[in-house]
């Protein structure tokens, strides 16, 4: 497996993330990828463009630095590797740092990371 299959499975994952669809975007992860993804404090709102920054990759490793952009701007770094003759997402981070509010945001002074601009969860059971 050479490098241009990681590049068109990091693409279609991304590109299934901007449109919103999110069974496709799992597709191309493992369970375990899925749930600490789910765990991310991601910003609040959809992306609408997405641009890879680096892709690096071994016989059947690799890893992957995707911007979103939309409602804010963050990077996701992925890890991937060769399962069953293809490429899922093992795991993903945001890279510190990369969270960057929009020009508007900036512009009235609003760049409080949502995740502490968001009350925290309460259990009302």
């Amino acid at each position: 497996m050479d490098a241009d299959e990681l590049r068109a499975a990091v693409e279609a994952q991304a590109d299934a993330r901007v449109r919103g669809d999110w069974a496709t975007s799992a597709s191309y992860m493992t369970p375990q990828a899925v749930l600490q993804l789910g765990a991310l404090k991601l910003p609040p709102g959809r992306a609408r463009k997405f641009r890879i920054l680096d892709i690096t990759s071994d016989d059947a490793d690799g890893s992957a630095d995707v911007r979103y952009e939309g409602s804010w701007t963050y990077v996701l770094r992925t890890r991937w590797q060769l399962i069953d003759g293809f490429w899922k997402a093992t795991g993903s981070e945001l890279v510190a740092d990369s969270l960057r509010a929009p020009l508007w945001r900036r512009l009235i002074g609003r760049t409080t990371p949502p995740q502490e601009a968001v009350a925290p969860r309460r259990d009302l059971s």
